[in-house]
């Protein structure tokens, strides 16, 4: 027990001390300072103005996002004030994440690295937009989901999704886990109506901000995503073709894959974030809880995170960060790459070889093995 104790304080400080940096980092009394989403907030009239995003204003977020912002603007006032109270939340938001991945892990039996809550995306990307909270109420959603509270675990998956939209590629793993008709169907409603109490205001009172938000989001062109070396064109069709074809497909396996619920949705995740044709580097920060109940310790992992920093890091060095050729843009490159590894190490961890990911018929020996079969029988038939 007393183990147990100290694994949730060790995991509560770290995680605080990870995210106070990352205020720091951010923040204007740190000299130099390093650019986050919150502080551009902060350019735009209406945000400095207190007005109500979506209904006085469009706001390119989700719901929950905007109501994030706002409050920090109401609450704090003035741009410091503001920072802060986006801070004090965010600290919030840590402390609870720590707690839960604490939870998780002991029904895991796994063993809480608290020193991964350093990883240099909390870090970096704690204090910059709203994926710490996105992370905490995915995280939550499997911590009760594993502790047989389902309802809560739909709550918390539709408060992930009304923060962050991408919490909707988990919905299908948590219904297959499920496999009874009446459950699944009570998981899809609730995680419905919980989405619906965020969205449906505003449909009903400025059905035009979420039209713009759908013009918005499909206007967008590539960023950070590893096929803008192929496809050259950030706002090129085919290549956002591509991207929805290749998210897809990995998706569709990964619903399909016999695994246990937390590496899924893991893999879930990182399925959807390997082919999105927007992976900003604070996407990162939803993995993270993941990684630590998971234990995961490839050193793809250390890889992937220090390319996904380097991409804000080197972000102002060139005039156009998102075309290919540029420092960021091999940088998301190789962060790509590396997340690819390190699902691969975890299915290994799982006992799924790579081979086994592939259908059937392309399991079946090649022409390659047969020749090479037969060459080494005549091989052996010349040493006799």
């Amino acid at each position: 027990m007393l183990r147990y104790r100290n694994s949730l304080i060790a995991a509560l400080s770290a995680s605080f001390a990870a995210v106070f940096m990352s205020f720091i980092l951010h923040s204007n009394w740190s000299d130099p300072n390093i650019y986050s989403d919150i502080g551009s907030f902060w350019t735009r009239a209406e945000v400095q103005h207190g007005l109500v995003p979506y209904f006085q204003y469009f706001f390119e977020y989700p719901p929950i996002s905007g109501c994030i912002i706002y409050l920090a603007r109401i609450v704090g006032g003035d741009y410091d004030g503001y920072y802060s109270t986006f801070g004090v939340m965010s600290l919030v938001a840590a402390l609870v994440i720590a707690w839960s991945c604490w939870r998780v892990a002991k029904v895991l039996g796994s063993r809480l690295n608290p020193l991964y809550f350093f990883l240099p995306s909390v870090i970096i990307y704690g204090v910059y937009n709203f994926d710490l909270f996105n992370a905490l109420f995915i995280i939550l959603s499997l911590q009760f989901f594993l502790e047989n509270r389902k309802g809560v675990s739909a709550a918390a998956l539709g408060l992930a999704i009304a923060t962050k939209l991408v919490g909707v590629v988990l919905l299908p793993i948590y219904l297959l886990e499920l496999r009874k008709g009446r459950s699944m169907l009570r998981y899809f409603l609730i995680t419905a109506v919980v989405v619906a109490c965020f969205y449906l205001p505003i449909a009903l009172l400025k059905f035009s901000s979420l039209y713009q938000f759908y013009t918005y989001i499909r206007g967008w062109g590539l960023e950070d995503a590893w096929y803008i070396w192929i496809f050259r064109d950030p706002f090129s069709f085919y290549a956002k073709l591509f991207g929805l074809a290749v998210t897809g497909i990995l998706l569709l396996r990964v619903y399909t894959l016999k695994l246990p619920l937390a590496p899924r949705v893991f893999l879930g995740l990182a399925a959807y974030l390997l082919g999105a044709t927007i992976y900003s580097p604070q996407f990162n920060l939803m993995l993270i809880p993941l990684v630590i109940v998971l234990a995961i310790e490839d050193p793809s992992l250390y890889a992937w995170e220090v390319f996904n920093a380097l991409i804000i890091l080197t972000w102002f060095s060139v005039t156009s960060p998102t075309l290919p050729g540029t420092f960021p843009q091999l940088m998301a490159l190789l962060r790509t790459t590396s997340l690819a590894v390190l699902c691969l190490a975890l299915l290994e961890k799982n006992g799924i070889r790579p081979v086994e990911l592939l259908p059937s018929f392309l399991r079946r020996p090649s022409l390659l093995d047969f020749l090479s079969i037969k060459g080494k029988g005549r091989a052996r038939e010349s040493r006799k």
